[in-house]
């Protein structure tokens, strides 16, 4: 090592980490530490080169652990740390400080991560105690989480400390992956106490305003850091590895549906989309930014009051604009960041998972965020870019779909912001491949995708979470449907159409099994009494289909009477569609669940088809130009009043059983850290508090 870089291959025979790792202690200032901290060993970029690293270590950690108890050392070099920090602070200009404190943390982070994924917390504070034992092993380690705090926030981000605060954060995510690797469900994690109890809230909420902010900026990893080496030597100097063409083989995936407090373990191949990628290509200190703000503001969510970094980010306001109705009993001082920086960058990344749950957060609890999103004019580049999520997720099952769906959900509950989408014209969406449409308002597009979803959900997932949240957010929008582009008129009475066939077949097979089990019911209870059991779930599944059919249904002709009740003059192309399919709803006008709301549909049906039936003419054009003119004279007192049609988003009581394995799957495929998958738990179990 020595006043050098360093390569992977030199590390099996490294002096300096074979003294380290023995049953020798050394203090913390003994001259070791300066010749062992000068050495110069680029941090992985990638999960494939962490991986690396932790393979050449291995022999290392393993002689640490057997031998920390008795030498340590690892609580002596954080001490080393601590003071390399402190100083480090205030020479900010020295950057061989600079390099000597990142080799320390470089070290620390190394064994932080192997001795959380090998060993229970109760263990794990055994490898804390300082070699000097000045101070207490949970006092240590909140020094020592302090000092990472404020190393973030006071020193600058420049290309030569970028590398130290990367460490930083990937220590701090080490450190929280105990939540990630507890091999036992716990509800008290000494570590994650100190994280919300045991550190200054005006520190905490600097550090909250710092790691937004790394976010917001994005800014690129220098050059001589990121060089790819794919393309360099392996001897060059500056070069650490020779990055292959795979990636790594196994990563961990939670397929709960909904909101479901389930989890299941699945271990499959995933390789991140070319565009996620691109996005966050050498943004490594954004990327692990985000990802401390999602775990730490979802841990503790049933408690406000308990989570200190939740309050900071659901309170923060505008620099340019400071609100007068902030409360005033939340223990935290509030701090300010620039919202139009903010959702640039929202706008540019929210195809990203990370960054659709950080919007989710904002627009769900920060009623300041949430108001300037919805005032915005190019309301577009942020919806744009949900809505191609939504129609190009392959995976039906994804939790990005269902995130997505629910922001929708949440704007929709503003009345400005339904009206203002069909304000905004689009010309061809490019990604929008199934039909061409040259031009179409945003609102309309919305519409379309949304109903699609449904369409899909109904034929392939009979997912009632998720066509129960794209109902919601249509019906929200109902009242405000302006100008309907033909094509997204269509949709809505081919969804309907569909709908009743589904209804239609349904009620055959219930009437084929009632009939089947009237025949075999006499046999099955002498002979086979599990066979009529059978029967019975059979038919009750049918039934419960009828009942989810018929409410989706209900719902669509909700949404439909709701758009004519409110803007039937806005609306001639949807007139058209309802009188071209009139028939689709003959068998439903005397049905106990739609009949009410049919009369409305049946009374605009009827006034339009006297207007058509007294022209000669029959072309297409020609009728909508009738239906257009007489639009504009259609009393509206004909038609009976509905209550509006209002939804509201509301979170699970425990949201942790949702969000904190789905944050943890994403750290795990996109933090650039090697995780064994061995050492992964919170994907075998059910999720806690802990």
């Amino acid at each position: 090592m020595g006043a050098q870089y360093s390569s992977v291959s030199d590390l099996k025979s490294n002096e300096y980490l074979s003294r380290f790792a023995s049953e020798e202690s050394i203090t913390s200032t003994d001259p070791f530490w300066n010749q062992f901290l000068s050495f110069r060993l680029q941090s992985p970029f990638t999960t494939s080169q962490s991986k690396l690293l932790d393979e050449q270590c291995a022999t290392y950690l393993q002689q640490l652990e057997s031998n920390n108890p008795r030498a340590n050392n690892y609580g002596t070099l954080i001490e080393v740390f601590i003071r390399l920090a402190t100083t480090l602070r205030d020479e900010c200009e020295d950057n061989s400080l600079v390099w000597q404190t990142y080799s320390a943390l470089f070290v620390l982070r190394s064994i932080t991560k192997y001795f959380i994924e090998i060993d229970s917390e109760p263990n794990l504070s055994l490898y804390f105690t300082p070699q000097e034992n000045l101070l207490e092993r949970t006092s240590l380690m909140g020094v020592f989480i302090d000092t990472l705090f404020r190393t973030t926030i006071i020193l600058p981000v420049t290309s030569y400390s970028y590398a130290l605060h990367l460490e930083v954060l990937n220590t701090l995510l080490s450190l929280l992956a105990i939540q990630m690797c507890a091999k036992e469900a716990a509800f008290i994690s000494a570590i994650y106490t100190i994280f919300m109890h045991r550190l200054d809230p005006l520190l905490i909420s600097e550090f909250t305003r710092t790691l937004l902010e790394h976010f917001m900026k994005q800014t690129e990893c220098p050059a001589f850091l990121a060089t790819d080496s794919a393309t360099k030597s392996t001897t060059d100097s500056g070069s650490l590895y020779k990055i292959g063409q795979s990636v790594a083989s196994s990563f961990w995936s939670v397929m709960t549906l909904g909101m479901s407090t389930s989890t299941t373990n699945v271990a499959e191949e995933v390789a991140p989309s070319i565009e996620s990628t691109n996005i966050l290509r050498n943004r490594h200190l954004s990327n692990q930014s985000i990802h401390l703000l999602l775990i730490l503001s979802n841990h503790f969510t049933s408690d406000a009051h308990r989570n200190p970094y939740r309050l900071a980010l659901l309170h923060f306001t505008d620099t340019q604009d400071t609100p007068t109705n902030l409360p005033d009993s939340e223990p935290l001082p509030w701090f300010s960041v620039d919202y139009r920086c903010l959702y640039d960058v929202l706008c540019q990344t929210v195809h990203t998972e990370q960054s659709t749950l950080l919007l989710y957060m904002l627009l769900h609890r920060n009623q300041h965020f949430r108001a300037y999103v919805i005032s915005r004019s190019n309301i577009d580049q942020i919806v744009l870019p949900i809505l191609r999520v939504i129609y190009t997720t392959t995976d039906g099952n994804s939790h990005h779909i269902y995130m997505s769906l629910i922001i929708l959900l949440i704007l929709s509950e503003d009345d400005y912001f339904n009206r203002t989408i069909h304000d905004i014209k689009l010309k061809k969406v490019a990604w929008y491949t199934e039909r061409s449409i040259n031009e179409i308002s945003l609102g309309g597009l919305l519409i379309a995708i949304v109903l699609r979803t449904i369409q899909y959900n109904m034929a392939r997932m009979r997912d009632k979470y998720l066509h129960t949240n794209c109902l919601a957010a249509l019906a929200n929008m109902s009242s405000q449907f302006q100008n309907l582009h033909t094509y997204v008129t269509q949709r809505i009475i081919s969804l309907f159409n569909l709908l009743a066939r589904k209804h239609s077949k349904i009620l055959e097979l219930i009437q084929q099994q009632s009939k089947q089990e009237h025949t075999a019911s006499a046999t099955a209870l002498t002979n086979h009494p599990q066979t009529l059991a059978s029967n019975d779930d059979i038919l009750n599944d049918y039934i419960q289909d009828l009942s989810i059919i018929e409410d989706v249904m209900r719902m669509v002709l909700e949404i439909i009477n709701s758009c004519l009740i409110h803007t039937l003059r806005l609306n001639s192309n949807l007139i058209y569609a309802l009188l071209y399919n009139r028939d689709i709803f003959d068998n439903y006008r005397t049905h106990p669940n739609f009949q009410d709301i049919l009369q409305n549909i049946d009374t605009v049906i009827v006034y339009f088809a006297e207007k058509v039936d007294q022209s000669a003419q029959r072309s297409a054009e020609y009728v909508k130009e009738i239906i257009e003119s007489n639009a504009k004279q259609f009393p509206p007192d004909r038609l009976k009043k509905f209550p509006d049609l209002k939804f509201k988003y509301v979170e699970e009581e425990q949201p942790e059983d949702f969000f904190v394995p789905y944050i943890w799957t994403l750290v795990y495929k996109s933090c650039n850290l090697h995780w064994s998958a061995e050492s992964v738990f919170i994907f075998k179990q059910p999720t806690n508090n802990s």
